[in-house]
């Protein structure tokens, strides 16, 4: 336990008078560099863990608006769309499977800077489909 030069001094003066202060019990614990280095690393897992869910997030929100997107160019081709219309449908879809694949991407990235070294799970749960092409 390393502690500031005053706060040992005053462990000794507690020790020599035979006094067990449970005040100076406290600030022993919170200057342990042992304990901060435990709160930090615990508190550096926590914001890791949070980071990440939100970049699958993110991935996970790009592939439902790819979905939407998809709905929408189908419905439009069985209502009998015009060409043009079906184009910017299409257009639309491939921007946002875009979108998509830089999600995938970023959260892949995301993973290797964190530690993760086994990826090839992402393209089963994530699957990115073909682009739309007229």
């Amino acid at each position: 336990m390393s502690a500031p030069p005053s706060v040992k001094r005053l462990a000794a003066d507690l020790a020599a008078e035979g006094i067990e202060s449970p005040y100076l019990a406290r600030v022993l614990e919170r200057v342990s560099p042992e304990q901060q280095l435990e709160t930090l690393q615990a508190e550096i897992a926590q914001e890791m863990a949070q980071a990440l869910g939100r970049s699958e997030d993110r991935i996970n929100l790009a592939l439902a608006e790819l979905e939407l997107r998809m709905a929408r160019f189908q419905h439009a081709m069985r209502a009998g769309a015009t060409a043009s219309e079906l184009q910017a449908l299409a257009d639309a879809y491939n921007a946002q499977r875009t979108v998509a694949s830089t999600r995938l991407r970023e959260l892949l990235i995301h993973r290797e800077a964190i530690g993760f070294r086994r990826n090839q799970l992402l393209q089963e749960l994530f699957p990115i489909p073909p682009k739309l092409v007229l």
